[in-house]
């Protein structure tokens, strides 16, 4: 497994742990009536700001602690930071799906305003449609170097 790999693969679990949490959580704060009131996007934005830099966070630790468990597991303290065209392409492919769902989920959340939906749910459906990209950025870049093309 090639250095990039075991990144995709630490940034898709925790990209999923995070999000389940953030699904987990919000369906808590409904139920608790968190989100009744005018400052509901206010509380929402609360949870949202601490969750971000937390996920951030977890990703640098688990890609430093996966590779040196990779490293003494298999031997190879060196990983390969050799960047070619192919990783570029790569790259290239994985930013369309960023920029795909992130751009749905604004035009879906902008059309929703438009005929009433609450603020707060144009809120979730663009922070979703962005994890999502992420996601399947990630996804898409791993399936790429597994295919090698």
């Amino acid at each position: 497994m090639i250095y990039k790999d075991r990144n995709n693969v630490v940034s898709i679990i925790t990209a999923l742990i995070v999000n389940f949490y953030i699904v987990f959580r919000l369906f808590d704060m409904n139920q608790a009536s968190l989100f009744d009131g005018p400052d509901a996007v206010n509380v929402w934005a609360r949870m949202v700001v601490w969750v971000i830099p937390i996920s951030i966070g977890v990703t640098i630790v688990g890609t430093i602690l996966f590779n040196i468990g990779y490293a003494i597991v298999t031997g190879n303290p060196k990983p390969s930071f050799l960047v070619d065209e192919r990783d570029h392409l790569f790259d290239r492919r994985s930013s369309t799906a960023v920029v795909v769902c992130a751009g749905a989920g604004f035009m879906l959340a902008l059309v929703g305003l438009a005929y009433g939906w609450s603020a707060l749910i144009g809120f979730n459906i663009i922070f979703f449609a962005m994890a999502l990209g992420s996601l399947s950025a990630d996804i898409i870049k791993f399936i790429s170097y597994r295919r090698g093309y």
